[in-house]
């Protein structure tokens, strides 16, 4: 029962998500919805992995510094759907797509794929958990992508997000100026959830901004935590350790 309750749901999730993300499902129908015998895991595997968009650059991989992913190497990672365990896969996180990439094995012939993006999918990829959801940057835009909560609590949620930055290199003008390679730049991303607000806002590292989004009788008391503890707000640790605080004050009285 609990097998064919997933494979239900993970049917309805292909419907819905193959509409936001383009790519072929190989076998026909057939395989798309899990006939032909397969098992629940095989249904999984058709309906949310697609084949991996194949991005070139014309100055060449060799030129390029750096890489688009978090780490080269698969990672053997856990994957759920919802709360259902699916089960182990070996999985490469490419941040500058904002996409995982994942393997059954890590045998050499075996191709990667995509991971249709679902906001019900979470794979526990090393120290951190990634889930794909809607927030908003600095700009005010929307977008699609790759979260880890890296602290909650009663009224506010922490996010981190990789992001990866590529930038295009130069030609030397001339024999006396060196040429610029192509480079993938890592940065960090901190974003916020209020409690009673349904929306993820993109974080400013900055003491005002912080004690801006705060309830009236929070702000002093965060205040003085930054100050006592001197706390600097770019450090992951210092930053979870503010939030921390934040979610332990009881401004119910």
């Amino acid at each position: 029962m609990k097998q064919l309750f997933l494979y239900i749901i993970l049917v309805f999730s292909f419907i819905t998500s193959y509409s936001q993300v383009s790519g072929q499902i190989s076998g026909g129908a057939g395989a798309a919805f899990g006939l032909n015998g397969r098992t629940s895991t095989d249904a999984f595997l058709a309906t949310h992995m697609a084949n991996l968009r194949q991005n070139k650059n014309t100055t060449g991989e060799s030129e390029i510094l750096g890489s688009p992913y978090l780490t080269e190497d698969f990672v053997k990672s856990k994957l759920f759907f919802g709360d259902e365990y699916v089960g182990d896969y070996y999985v490469r996180y490419n941040a500058l797509n904002s996409e995982i990439e994942i393997k059954e094995t890590q045998l050499p012939g075996e191709e990667a794929k995509r991971l249709l993006a679902n906001e019900d999918l979470r794979v526990k990829y090393g120290q951190r958990e990634l889930l794909f959801t809607t927030y908003i940057n600095k700009k005010e835009e929307t977008k699609n992508g790759y979260l880890s909560i890296i602290s909650s609590g009663n009224e506010f949620t922490l996010y981190h997000r990789l992001a990866v930055k590529f930038s295009e290199g130069k030609a030397a003008a001339n024999s006396m100026v060196m040429a610029i390679p192509s480079r993938y730049a890592h940065f960090v991303e901190y974003y916020y959830m209020k409690a009673g607000v349904d929306r993820i806002d993109q974080l400013t590292q900055k003491k005002g901004a912080l004690l801006k989004i705060l309830e009236k009788e929070m702000k002093e008391p965060v205040n003085n935590f930054i100050k006592e503890n001197k706390i600097d707000l770019d450090n992951e640790e210092h930053l979870i350790k503010t939030f921390e605080f934040i979610n332990s004050l009881n401004t119910s009285s």
